[in-house]
């Protein structure tokens, strides 16, 4: 595993490499794989594509990893991933969203990364279609970080996929990144015109609560959107009353018995519980783990060339967070995703909705 230990996103890196050390520890008193006990070794980045590089030649040059996990943020992951398939050793990030992590920029699929979660353009997509289809928005404004790629990739592809159904963008406003104070661009929306919900393409629950409050405060009154970046009980703790009302696509059913089992063990082991800050990065590492063990099993040895072919062949695994299968041609996930609504501060799921393929 390659994932950041120490910096300022370390709690990230902690909850992924927890989860996938919790997991490998039951799994090895089943038996292991292949009748081998699982060794987790674990590289910090801190966050950093330098330190990524250099931790992904040292676990492959001087420690024979024959397969990766990982790492959380997407421009890491990139930089894992390039040098993994210098290797031809597979990579698995469970959370990481950027599109150019399987796919490169003339459109062609990588073919040793793989990812258990939505890409960017999945995730803007699937609100896009249900904001028209199923809410009924027909002209919406978005707020979104002109520094980051993960809120211009949802922005762009919830934008294309709202006017594809017959939907308008009244205006998309930047605020940059680091702001706190989004007053000014709020106000702007504001005086854009006539729009029926608000947009926020953020990624962190911090953000969102954030712009939740001063757009109340503002007297911004129409529905809010927004990403699965909402995921965290946190956010009430910032935003409280001014995200009821609020709906987004999530990750997985948190009242589902399989997601309180895990949290369960994760508590007992760890003394902390994820799910206040960092659901997201369990349940999903929960799944890559699941998926390279069911490759390695399927693989029937620690080898990393039939590693990737059985993760690229991978079809209804039962993961936590959904039935998984990957598209071979793409290395994209295709899977029910659930679109939560906040009612009375709790996060309360509204339906399951299948995205139309991209």
């Amino acid at each position: 595993m390659v994932c950041p230990l120490t910096g300022e996103s370390a709690i990230f890196g902690d909850v992924l490499s927890q989860t996938i050390m919790l997991l490998a520890e039951q799994k090895n008193a089943e038996g292991g794989l292949l009748g081998k006990q699982i060794e987790i070794k674990v590289y910090d980045n801190r966050d950093d594509a330098v330190e990524t590089t250099n931790a992904a030649r040292k676990a492959i040059l001087n420690d024979n990893v024959v397969a990766f996990i990982g790492t959380d943020s997407s421009a890491s992951t990139i930089a894992l991933v390039e040098v993994a398939s210098e290797y031809e050793i597979p990579v698995l990030t469970s959370i990481a969203t950027n599109s150019k992590i399987t796919m490169t920029d003339d459109g062609q699929v990588r073919p040793w990364a793989f990812r258990a979660c939505l890409s960017d353009p999945q995730s803007g997509a699937i609100l896009g279609q249900y904001a028209v289809k199923e809410l009924g928005h027909k002209n919406i404004a978005i707020i979104y970080e002109i520094g980051s790629d993960f809120s211009i990739g949802v922005m762009n592809e919830f934008t294309k996929n709202v006017e594809a159904a017959g939907g308008k963008i009244v205006c998309s406003e930047a605020y940059n990144t680091g702001d706190v104070d989004y007053r000014a661009v709020l106000t702007r929306i504001k005086n854009s015109g006539d729009f029926d919900a608000l947009y926020i393409a953020a990624g962190y629950y911090k953000q969102i609560g954030l712009i939740a409050n001063q757009a109340r405060e503002l007297g911004i009154t129409e529905p809010l959107l927004t990403t699965e970046g909402a995921t965290s009980n946190d956010l009430f703790n910032i935003a409280g009353d001014a995200v009821e009302g609020l709906v987004f696509n999530g990750t997985v059913n948190t009242e589902s018995d399989k997601v309180h089992a895990l949290l369960e063990d994760f508590i007992e082991k760890w003394e902390y519980d994820p799910s206040v800050n960092v659901g997201p990065d369990c349940y999903l590492a929960h799944d890559a783990f699941k998926l390279m063990a069911n490759a390695i099993e399927k693989a029937g040895a620690a080898d990393s060339k039939k590693i990737r072919d059985e993760l690229e062949n991978t079809t209804e695994i039962e993961g936590l967070t959904c039935t998984i299968t990957f598209d071979p041609e793409t290395h994209l996930v295709y899977r029910e995703v659930p679109i939560y609504k906040v009612e009375d501060q709790t996060l309360k799921i509204q339906t399951l909705f299948m995205p139309e393929k991209m």
